[in-house]
């Protein structure tokens, strides 16, 4: 699709100087005409400094094939041809990191609003940063109107507006179980009416099967309607599945048969190929462990179907044995690597971390950082949960981008940074006991709810690096011969 030039024969009789239009307008125009054929993202290319207390004037959303704020991109022939297969029921697809599943889900969501003008669809997740990103690129699409009713919402933002608007009844932020419950009754005797033609559900492996429950009761009883879920497995940053036991199973009392409608999606487009050697191999190690430990069944799922991306290579750098002391200069240092060595703007470099910090450890690496980045003067956004400091929306972000690992579940950026792993050296019990994780051997006698959430904390890692599109450092202060030391180092190899 690439070479279609569709509005190339296209006369303007005021303008004798007119010969066609540019690429990036007709890119614009058929982002228009068909968005569901299209991706929006948010790019920019010139490294700009600006002072930390200057206010930088608001961004337009509006797409005109001008901006390097916001490009453009066709799907290419095998996206198109996903999009277009029109199964019907309850359908998986999954796919690892950078397999365009986000993208797929939102098109497949334009094509059904487009299809079925009057009719409901309803694109959810669980992370509100990913929800943003989906709304910064239906304002971009040509999805206005009263018979476009494409609904983009967190599953616990669906939940308070169900009780709000068809209850009266207001909740909190996150819904309890028992508020869910209460909602699937009053959707079951109905006191509330509201259904959806489609219903899209991104990292499904975050939902439990209460949630996927609520959302399939919400599913038109109709030969037309669509019930898809796409995830990752390997991206299980929450404690929620367990082994051997997928949530989707259990919709419906486990009485849906998913025989034949789970599909797999191997193709890489999102990382370089050193970057994706790098996670393939990491993964790859941390499932044969995982294994080893009867934590996961590999003859269950296709755990390791990855493929080397073919994206622009640009960096690799794997930092281990920092001493914590010195990460904060290690990561600002790196920061101004990353936009003097490689030209790439501070607005395009996102720095992840496994949590704000650990007052056990006496280790703030968030405060460390910010205070770094106010020092030299480099603007910063924090995108993670309010108790990390002043967050702001993923599309308002202005310098570089302070993430928590789960906030940055489905976004991805051209440089990232991964840092102030070193509580990873820890897991901890119900009791918030602290356990060292010297060795493998250490977390097989661990309790089966700890090895949970030692598989957690490996997912997160690996979630964590298969963000970056083009320059990924790992800057690690683990203790050497760790559990996750030694992720990272076979990953390396």
């Amino acid at each position: 699709m690439k070479d279609l030039h569709i509005f190339e024969n296209i006369r303007m009789p005021y303008d004798s100087n007119f010969k066609r239009i540019t690429e990036a307008e007709s890119l614009a125009i058929f982002e228009r005409l068909a968005p569901e054929y299209t991706v929006v993202m948010k790019e920019r290319e010139e490294v700009y400094v600006p002072e930390i207390e200057d206010e930088l004037p608001a961004e337009s959303e509006e797409i005109t094939g001008d901006e390097v704020e916001y490009r453009t991109f066709y799907l290419d022939d095998y996206q198109v041809g996903q999009i277009n297969d029109m199964g019907r029921g309850h359908r998986v697809i999954l796919a690892n990191a950078g397999a365009g599943k986000s993208v797929l889900l939102l098109s497949k969501a334009f094509k059904y609003t487009g299809m079925y003008k009057g009719s409901n669809v309803l694109l959810t997740c669980f992370n509100n940063n990913l929800a943003d990103s989906y709304r910064f690129k239906k304002s971009c699409a040509a999805m206005t109107g009263h018979d476009r009713k494409l609904y983009i919402l967190t599953l616990h933002r669906l939940v308070a507006k169900l009780f709000k608007e068809c209850l009266g009844k207001t909740i909190d932020e996150y819904a309890t179980d028992e508020e869910i419950e209460e909602c699937i009754a009053a959707i079951k005797d109905g006191r509330i009416k509201i259904r959806f033609k489609a219903i899209f559900i991104d990292e499904v492996q975050i939902f439990t099967p209460l949630w996927l429950e609520l959302c399939y009761s919400l599913l038109e009883s109709s030969q037309e309607s669509l019930f898809l879920m796409a995830g990752d497995l390997n991206q299980t940053v929450r404690s929620q599945s367990r082994r051997g036991d997928a949530p989707w199973k259990k919709i419906a009392d486990g009485k849906l048969d998913f025989t034949g409608r789970v599909k797999y999606i191997e193709k890489n487009y999102r990382n370089s190929p050193e970057i994706s050697g790098f996670l393939n191999r990491m993964l790859t190690y941390m499932n044969s462990k995982l294994s080893e430990l009867d934590m996961i069944n590999l003859d269950e799922f296709e755990y390791d179907t990855f493929e080397n991306g073919d994206s622009k290579n640009v960096a690799l750098k794997i930092t281990t044995e920092i001493n914590r002391g010195q990460i904060k200069d290690v990561v600002i240092g790196a920061i101004h690597e990353i936009a003097d060595k490689y030209h790439i703007g501070y607005s395009e470099i996102a720095v992840l971390y496994p949590q704000k910090g650990n007052r056990l450890f006496k280790y703030n690496f968030l405060y460390w950082v910010t205070e770094g980045l106010k020092q030299d003067q480099i603007q910063f956004s924090i995108i993670s949960t309010p108790e990390d400091g002043q967050k702001v929306k993923y599309s308002d972000t202005r310098g570089v981008v302070l993430s928590s690992i789960d906030s940055s579940l489905g976004l991805d950026f051209r440089a990232v940074i991964i840092a102030g792993l070193y509580p990873f050296n820890y897991v901890f019990d119900s009791n918030s006991n602290a356990k060292k994780l010297s060795s493998w051997e250490t977390v097989g006698k661990l309790e089966p709810d700890v090895k949970e959430n030692v598989q957690v904390e490996m997912r997160k890692l690996y979630t964590a690096c298969s963000r970056a599109r083009e320059v990924l450092y790992v800057l690690s202060d683990l203790t050497p011969g760790t559990i996750m030391d030694d992720i990272i180092k076979n990953g390396e190899k």
